[in-house]
């Protein structure tokens, strides 16, 4: 079975995504608000991507990085999968400019693959430890 340690990968993509979703958040704040939206108002609109942006994509990944990063590996990849949900929704045509499109891109793809690979370490782990412990018969 192929078993990695992905702990160094964990830290420095997850950090990669709090840096790029934090460099997304001022982007998408200097700019102004979207125009041509009619059902929507456009300053609560990039109000609230920007505060989503700034506790599932930032905050998130940045309190993790402190974490051991072998430990409560379903979480991180929820808050990871969070992440890069958060990053696709600035991604939105109204709200995107083009430097931040690239940025948001980068971190939506290194939040999928932290999720990814944490929930990798997860299974496993699991998997190690069941060979380990043969059942009784």
């Amino acid at each position: 079975m192929l078993s990695h340690d992905f702990s160094p990968a964990l830290r420095i993509l997850g950090l990669a995504v709090a840096v790029c979703s934090g460099l997304s958040t001022v982007i998408l704040g200097l700019n102004p608000p979207p125009a041509g939206l009619s059902k929507l108002n456009p300053s609560i609109l990039l109000s609230s991507v920007m505060i989503g942006l700034l506790l599932l994509a930032v905050l998130g990944p940045f309190a993790l990085h402190f974490m051991n990063p072998d430990r409560l590996l379903v979480l991180r990849a929820g808050i990871f999968a969070s992440a890069g949900f958060a990053n696709s929704v600035a991604l939105s045509p109204p709200l995107a400019v083009p430097i931040q499109e690239i940025i948001g891109l980068v971190a939506a793809v290194c939040a999928l693959m932290v999720a990814v690979l944490s929930l990798y370490k997860y299974m496993a782990r699991d998997a190690e430890s069941a060979q380990e412990f043969p059942p009784n018969t």
